[in-house]
This record gives structure tokens, sequence and C-alpha cells, in this order.
């Protein structure tokens, strides 16, 4: 693995150590006894540090999380991007699954081919689900998507079988493969979308100190309501406030509603906003490969989501 890589896809001792509330020279010690080996780098691979958190006590849940939120520009695929893979620096193995037909979480992970196979191809049983998993690095596979996702919606309503468990019932065969199932959507209330939310343990709406947002917000709770009465659900929903800016009073008083209205759902963490944030994306770099102050923000939501918190 390259020096880049290790910068994208590892962590540091130095991060692991402060995430296990000891020094860098005793982590390295401690994994040092547990790998049974020397280690001479900064960086730990994900699989080793996974060795070293189970030794340790930690569980790696088995979930598939969903990322939607109504209205666009809420940093939804840039959460689902960060989340991921700081996951799998914690030695998390995670499978990210693109189902907008922009594209972008496809392109930030490296697949810019609109030849390769898509959703559609799965939900019209031209691949298999396995045919269309695109391995990544160590820990990160990646189901793409194209363009050719953009009829998606109209074949799943056009369809004799049951199109509700069109995302369910695939994962249901590649699952136990992951922990951690990253879902990124179009900014919708679709067909699609609702198919994702019937295969879905937890879903997170990100918003931002928008009004539009919040609007946006309220509507996507209340079809996720109806989707989980009309199927019989028992997914979590948690809400990730995004673009935080501490020296707008628009970030406070839309932070504060969303804890007055939804205290429970509330992600404990919360994303500030700054450039990185919205170049990382479009740079196809994760935020921990350098060093944007942002990246704090979201190693603690990925804790939060892994149950490390």
């Amino acid at each position: 693995m390259s020096e880049l890589a290790q910068q994208e896809f590892c962590i540091t001792l130095s991060d692991l150590a402060a995430f296990i509330g000891t020094t860098p020279v005793n982590i390295k010690k401690k994994a040092e006894k547990i790998l049974s080996k020397k280690i001479k780098s900064p960086w730990l691979l994900p699989e080793e540090v996974r060795t070293v958190l189970l030794a340790e006590g930690y569980k790696y849940p088995q979930k598939v999380i969903s990322v939607q939120m109504l209205k666009g520009g809420v940093a939804k695929t840039t959460s689902v991007l960060n989340m991921g893979l700081r996951a799998a620096m914690y030695g998390a193995r995670v499978l990210f699954i693109d189902l907008d037909q922009q594209a972008n979480l496809s392109f930030a992970l490296g697949v810019e081919d609109e030849e390769v196979p898509v959703w559609v191809d799965i939900a019209e049983k031209r691949k298999s689900i396995e045919e269309c998993v695109r391995f990544i690095e160590p820990h990160v596979d990646l189901i793409p998507s194209s363009l050719n996702n953009s009829v998606l919606d109209r074949v799943l309503m056009n369809s004799n079988r049951n199109w509700a468990q069109v995302i369910k019932a695939p994962l249901e065969k590649i699952r136990h493969r992951y922990d951690l199932i990253l879902i990124d959507t179009a900014p919708a209330l679709s067909a699609v979308n609702t198919a994702v939310t019937v295969a879905s343990d937890e879903i997170i709406l990100p918003v931002n100190p928008d009004k539009f947002s919040f609007l946006g917000l309220q509507k996507n709770l209340t079809e996720l309501e109806d989707i989980k009465s009309d199927f019989s659900l028992d997914f979590t929903r948690k809400i990730l406030f995004t673009k935080f800016d501490g020296r707008e009073n628009t970030s406070h008083e839309l932070l504060q509603k969303c804890i007055d209205s939804f205290e429970d759902s509330l992600m404990k963490g919360y994303i500030r906003t700054s450039s990185e944030v919205k170049n990382s994306i479009r740079s196809g770099k994760s935020l921990f490969a350098g060093k944007s102050p942002v990246k704090e923000d979201y190693d603690i939501v990925t804790r939060e989501v892994l149950g490390f918190a």
C-alpha cells in the first residue's frame, strides 16, 4: 500500500492512541504484543486495527445504514464517504452502495466507468449482486452508480415482482460479509428510496442550518413514518447536523430547533462547515488525508455509528 493510500485508508498510531485513551508509545507496544510483530510504520492497516480493538473488547455492528435527505446540498454524500472510510480505518468491513445516478460517491472512490454494472442491472437480473461489488481497498468495497441508474425508479414501478424488496433481498446474500453497509441516495422521495428504507436498519438524515433543509427534514420524517407503518418496519432514525458555523446565528438557531424538535433522534456529534467538506467529493479525497479540523467531527460521528462512542 502506498503512502497516499495509507493516509486515505489507514489510521495513525496517534489517532488510535487518542481513541483508546493512551499514548502512541503504549498503543504501539500493545499492538506489537497483540499482533506478535514489530511495528515500523506510523499507521496500522485496517485488519491490524480490527485485531487490536477486538482484543480490547470492542465489538463491530452488522447493520445497513442509508443516508437520506429530500433536499440536496446537506453534505449527504460527503458524510457517507467520510463515515465509511473512517469506519474502515477502525477495522470495520465496509460496503458503500451508490444509488444516486449522479454517482458522486463512486467518483470520489475512483470509479468513473459508465460501463460498470450498477443496481439497475441487479433489479433487472442481468447481474448478481456479487458481480456488482467492486474492491476499492482492504475493508472497503463499493457497488457503484452511473446514469444507468436513472431508470431504476421506473423499472421498480413497472416490475411485477415485490419492488419494495429490490434492495433488501439481494443484500441478504452478502450482508454477512460486512460490519457496515452504507447507502448513498438521491435527494428525492421515490420508489428507490422506499426500497432503501425497507432494507435499512438505521437511517441518517443530514440537515444543515437552512430553513428549507429543516422543512425537507420534516417532510422526510413524515414519509419515513408512513413507510414504517405501511411495511411494518423497525428501523432507527438519526439526524446529523451538518455545516454548522459557530459565527452565524442561523446555525445556533437551527441547531436549537433540531434539539427542541428531535432531541431523541439527534446524533451527539455534528459537522462544522469548512472548504474541505465542500471540496472532498470533488477532489476525490477523504478529509482524513489532510489536516482539516472537520475530520475530528466525522471521527466522533463514526464512533457513534460503530457503537464505539
